[in-house]
């Protein structure tokens, strides 16, 4: 069932700027200080409801006024005054959210300190720095591409229990952000800290509220909130539901939440007398999440060289990949002007070919099933072969040998990227590191990325969820003892289904189709996929059971128990008993393919059968508009995007080649003179003696329509049981003068991990382990056990206590230390060995400073960070290594193609073939066949050398792989779980926060962060051994294993490894000591309201925004050792600008009736900010090589009522 449902539905101002405000702000909040402070609003109002006594275990929205919070869970789960609590905890209370909009982490993490979200309207964009970005991975759940302290993002949690559910306004009375390692909250979590939301509960009294929103592009909000009083003080229900559309100016890019959530709260009279009481509540959440998310990133340039470097010149798939000799009527061998210009030799002999063009770049598809679609259209207009596949063809003896001389290597062409371009130009700058990188659009006028997202309605993503959770707290002798009993338990899905992963744009230059009919399509843009990577789903649930209890003694309990008694002080003891287990499946698949009985038509052996094999492919070529063909620049070419969903129909008509032999009377061995370049050859090479063109039905497969496990080829099954106690001493010492907290945590985690068992590199789901159990599960299987104990103290010292009230001000001192480790699943290292679980340390230091009514707060934070083992998050490629790159697997099939001159990659059958092509190097510029020979000798020695490694060889029996032995497409079948690199991180700097309600109008946010935040031990030590040695045999013969097939030019092992694997390898360990991508050393946050409550602007409130941050490095230059090697020069690297952006909104409330109240407020989001670019990545030499999308302006009105 297909889980998704269509829907059609200034200039820079610096840190001076910012500065200047915040000092104005923060002192005209100091002076505020000497008014009287009057009754709030809330607290007016508070005054005539009946209030909720909280438990020890509980904060609520009541404990805030206006934007400070004094209270809360995140110190040590128990209610504690933030000023008693060491570790660097910020909270965001109900009003900020209301006056900036914020609804998730998407709107909300901007703004507060030292966090980064991802986003259309975030402040972090998730570049990877590589030759190619793709921010395929942050569609599903855009709230989970966070980042605290430049290391890595927060856990998200719920009432304290670790979440993969999105948070939303909607449902959420709080949000307390932990910045850091704590043990006493986590002893498993996030090193970077957590972002948890307290969730609304119901209240003993009757009330409702209705939000109204519309805002930019369309984007509408509906939310309900109902409270209901069942038995008066005893039994209350509330009820809240949201619909959530976000539209956004990228049309037709959307994202639409519905949710509902329930929440019961009963406090039994009868059991809560004398001192005791009793509170039951429960919650229950459902919600979906349908999206096609905005790009951040510009669509992948592959069409601008078109008119740049290759004067719109267009070309013939059937000559333009084949630079072999032409032959007169004389038989006399010649060589055709402007053919093979792929190729920069010719063959035989090599020599250079001057038609050579290394801006010819490749197509998504090689072969199966092409189909394409006329601009607006929904259904395909054709379905055909887009390559020859000869499977049928014989010898002249009558053998099958698989081609047919006649007709020549075909395949389509087209415009090459930046770095395909270096890959195949050798003079191109530090061409054999790979240091290009892909170029994407910054021409608006080309295709408007700004207001369109390119895919159409082609990708989306979905997220389905469920919670239930249950708590009951029982305290005594009026909150001296207590304990609570929760409850969690979890479900959450998503997925996506992916069309055109970095977003590339194309133009068809190919003048020809295969059959030799004129290309109707020849200058059309269009986008393209083959289905294959970017589709996934995922799985979790987790359950989860926690017993907590406290002990809360005051020697001075009766304030006149003299010096020792007020020494000692007030101490609070509390307990911990836990269990968490929670289990994941995460797949990848085909989003579309072809069952097995077509692989018979157009492969033989394992090309037939395997399901991602090039020849089963089902690609969509999707065409955008007319011909550019006439048009002299690119610029202001206006292409539109893609339309509607398109359709990939069940069943296709293809056409085809059949290449089985129909000329019964035919001599194979006669002579025969080719149509194609005038060679004589026979008969059996003769087009006209096969069938020939012919159309056949082809059923597809979908995963959208019941045939995912068909397509899937990955799975990881992981799951984990956490059993916890944990102790915490909290001591207020000398009348509360210093608060000490102590926490010591153990945890005992069992993990398991499996990867799913492929099968013709299709995952089987129902294979048998060796002992008769279904593999791809969990059940009677072993686990890895690991057990840590996590302390955490802090000491706050504070001295008004201490002299009295000499200082006009609270002063805080305190000091913090805290760690805890993360359990991801099982990791392991490229040896298959299980590897430590991260762990995380935090040091803080710092002052508080607050009024004596606490109406403002100022706190400094010198802080230290530190993570060991963490899964590397600086974009080392894995997947050339061992994932869907697998350079072992691609080299091994290459060693055997020329060892044995195959005709077919993996087919023994096809070895010293006399076909049309075998696998053969041809000479380069100078060299002979003997000499090409001979290098490829060497190079396929080099190969078996290294294979032959005891390093190499335990890898090779870790991943499974086939007998090397043989001839045969290599294959693994028991690829390692959760391969990981890993790397240590640190982030140390300042944080600074300021926070006040000068007056009952008046509220003010201020906070700052400097942050460096750097990695080291990159990869880990056992990949790092992997890494140097194969390093080590790229540089030698074995470097030039050419890749795509024998040509003089083809690209080399060496030059694949550099640029898909070494170069940015290298970078990252060159830039071990260095700034972590993306980051930005200073970020500052203010933000203000006021709310006039007299005279003619009474019910007006008016507030406004400022963000700013720091100027970013986007790369570094490259420094030549004069040996051939490169270092970058780390101390200058390349900047990008820095970035500010304004808000403001304006709001007005009144009474409508006695019984209802009204509020409209205006938020107007970046305020004066149109269409920008931000850089995100450079090449070697500076220039600008990816752009990402810059926030720009957007609107909100609220209409909200209250009865």
């Amino acid at each position: 069932m297909n889980p998704y449902v269509s829907k059609h539905g200034p200039a820079r101002r610096g840190a001076r700027t910012l500065l200047t405000l915040a000092g104005a702000t923060i002192s005209a909040a100091l002076c505020a200080q000497t008014a009287t402070r009057p009754a709030t609003t809330s607290d007016t109002s508070s005054a005539n409801e009946e209030m909720i006594v909280l438990s020890p275990f509980e904060v609520t929205a009541q404990s805030s006024t206006g934007y400070v919070a004094t209270q809360t869970l995140a110190g040590s789960r128990i209610n504690t005054r933030l000023d008693d609590v060491g570790s660097a905890i910020s909270v965001v209370t109900a009003e900020f959210l209301k006056d900036v909009g914020a609804t998730d982490n998407k709107t909300l993490l901007a703004y507060t300190t030292n966090t980064e979200v991802g986003g259309a309207q975030g402040n972090f964009r998730g570049a990877s720095g590589g030759q190619n970005q793709d921010e395929t991975g942050a569609f599903t759940n855009p709230n989970q591409n966070t980042r605290v302290r430049g290391l890595t993002s927060a856990d998200n949690t719920r009432n304290f229990f670790i979440s993969d559910i999105p948070w939303d306004g909607y449902n959420v009375d709080r949000v307390d952000m932990q910045r850091g390692a704590n043990s006493i909250l986590f002893g498993l979590g996030s090193p970077a800290g957590i972002i948890n939301t307290t969730t609304k509960t119901a209240q003993h009294r009757n009330f409702s509220e209705l939000e109204l929103r519309y805002g930019s592009y369309g984007a509408n909000r509906v939310a309900l909130d109902i409270n209901q009083n069942i038995i008066p003080k005893q039994l209350s229900l509330r009820i809240n539901l949201v619909r959530n559309d976000e539209e956004y100016k990228q049309d037709p890019a959307y994202s639409l939440s519905r949710r509902a959530f329930g929440t019961l709260r009963y406090d039994p009279q009868f059991l809560s007398k004398n001192g005791h009481k009793t509170t039951v509540k429960v919650n229950f959440e459902t919600g979906t999440v349908r999206s096609n998310n905005p790009r951040t990133i510009t669509p992948t340039d592959l069409i601008t060289g078109w008119w740049d470097h290759l004067g719109q010149a267009v070309y013939n798939p059937n000559t333009v990949q084949n630079s072999g000799q032409w032959y007169d009527a004389n038989g006399t061998a010649y060589w055709k002007d402007n053919t093979g210009e792929y190729n920069s030799t010719r063959t035989p002999g090599g020599a250079a070919n001057p038609y050579y063009q290394p801006w010819l770049g490749a197509p998504q598809m090689y072969g199966g099933v092409w189909m394409q679609y006329n601009p607006g259209d929904v259904g395909p207009y054709t379905a055909t072969m887009p390559e020859y596949k000869n499977i049928g063809g014989i010898s002249s003896k009558g053998a099958t040998d698989g081609g047919i001389g006649g007709l020549p290597f075909s395949r389509r062409v087209t415009v090459a990227s930046t770095a395909y371009w270096a890959e195949r130009m050798p003079s191109a700058p530090y061409q054999k590191w790979g240091l290009w990188k892909s170029q994407t659009l910054s021409d608006p006028s080309v295709f408007d990325f700004y207001n369109n997202l390119i895919d159409g309605e082609n990708k989306n993503e979905w997220q389905n969820f469920k919670n239930l959770s249950a708590t009951l707290t029982q305290t005594f002798f009026n909150d001296l003892v207590g304990f609570e009993a929760a409850y969690d338990k979890q479900r959450y899905r998503s997925g996506q289904y992916s069309f055109n992963g970095s977003g590339a744009l194309y133009v068809d230059i190919n003048s020809y189709n295969l059959d030799g009919t004129p290309n109707a399509n020849v200058g059309k843009p269009y986008i393209e996929s083959n289905y294959t990577y970017g589709n996934s789903s995922y799985d979790s649930s987790r359950e989860s059971a926690r017993l907590s209890a406290f002990l809360d003694y005051n020697f001075n309990r009766s304030d006149n128990g003299g010096w020792f008694k007020k020494l000692l002080g007030r101490h609070t003891v509390s307990g911990l008993l836990s269990q968490d287990s929670w289990r994941t499946d995460r797949r990848s698949f085909k989003r579309y393919g072809t069952p097995d009985s077509f692989g018979a038509l157009v492969a033989t052996g394992t090309n037939a059968s395997y399901i991602d094999s090039n020849d089963r492919a089902v690609t969509s070529t999707i065409y955008l508009g007319d011909s550019l063909a006439s048009a002299k620049t690119y610029r202001g070419v206006d292409i539109p995007r893609a339309g509607g969903e398109v359709v990939v129909p069940s069943t296709v008509q293809w056409r085809y080649f059949d290449s089985t032999w129909n000329a019964p009377s035919v001599d194979p061995a006669a002579p025969w003179v080719s149509t194609y370049n005038g060679q004589t050859l026979t008969q059996s090479e003769n087009p006209a003696n096969y069938v020939g063109w012919k159309t056949t039905a082809v059923n597809l497969l979908s995963a959208e329509a019941g045939d995912q496990d068909a397509l899937t080829y990955s799975a990881s099954l992981n799951k984990r049981v956490v059993d916890s106690y944990a102790g915490v001493w909290q001591a207020h010492f000398w009348d509360g003068a210093v608060v000490g907290m102590y926490g010591i945590r153990h945890d005992k985690v069992k993990s398991w991990a499996f990867e799913g068992i492929r099968v013709n590199n299709r995952v089987n789901f129902t294979a048998l382990d060796s002992e008769g159990r279904l593999h791809y599960s969990t059940d009677g299987k072993e686990a890895t056990l690991y057990e840590a104990n996590s302390p955490s103290w802090s000491v706050v010292a504070k001295l008004n206590r201490f002299i009295g009230n000499r200082l006009p001000v609270n002063v805080n001192l305190y000091y913090n230390r805290s760690q805890n480790f993360q359990v991801v699943g099982t990791r392991n290292n490229i040896y298959g060995e299980a590897l430590p679980a991260p762990s995380g340390k935090t040091k803080d230091i710092g002052i508080m400073i607050s009024d004596k009514e606490e109406r403002f707060w100022l706190r400094i934070n010198k802080y230290k960070t530190t993570v060991n083992n963490a899964t590397n998050s600086t974009g080392i490629p894995t997947w050339y290594l061992l994932g869907g790159g697998n350079f072992i697997q691609r080299q091994e099939d290459r060693a055997d193609a020329y060892e044995y001159h195959l005709a077919e990659l993996g087919n023994p059958a096809s070895a010293n073939g006399t076909g049309s092509w075998t696998w053969r190097y041809a000479p380069r510029a100078g060299e002979t066949q003997e000499q090409a020979d001979a290098v490829a000798a060497a190079a396929v020695a080099g190969w078996r050398a290294y294979t032959n490694e005891p390093i190499v060889k335990r890898i090779l029996a870790a991943w499974g792989f086939n007998d090397f032995s043989k001839t045969q497409l290599t294959t693994m079948s028991h690829p390692v779980a959760n391969f990981v690199a890993t790397e240590d991180q640190v982030s140390k700097g300042w944080e600074y926060e300021f926070t006040a309600n000068p007056t009952r109008n008046w509220r003010i946010t201020f906070n700052a962060s400097d942050t460096k935040a750097l990695r080291t031990n990159i990869g880990g030590s056992e990949l790092q051994e992997f890494i140097e040695l194969t390093n080590k045999y790229h540089n030698g013969p074995m470097g030039d294993l050419r890749q795509w097939g024998g040509g003089g030019t083809a690209s080399t092992a060496l030059v694949s490894w550099n640029s898909n694997f070494y170069s940015k390898y290298l970078l990252m360990k060159l830039q071990e000591g260095s700034y972590s991508s993306e980051l930005r050393q200073w970020r500052y946050n203010l933000v203000t309201n006021y709310s006039f409550t007299r005279g003619v602007l009474k019910g007006v409130n008016v507030g406004a925004g400022y963000r700013w941050q720091d100027k970013i490095a986007i790369g570094y230059p490259v420094k030549a050792d004069g040996t051939g090697n490169i270092t970058f020069d780390l101390d200058n690297p390349y900047y990008g600008p820095s970035e500010d952006a304004i808000d403001f909104w304006v709001g007005y409330q009144r009474k409508l009736t006695s019984r209802i109240d009204w509020r409209i407020q205006l938020n107007v989001r970046n305020v004066g900010e149109g269409n920008k670019l931000v850089p995100l990545t450079a090449q070697y030499d500076g220039a600008v090589a990816a752009w990402g999308i810059a926030p720009s302006q957007t609107w909100t009105i609220t209409n909200t009522f209250k009865f």
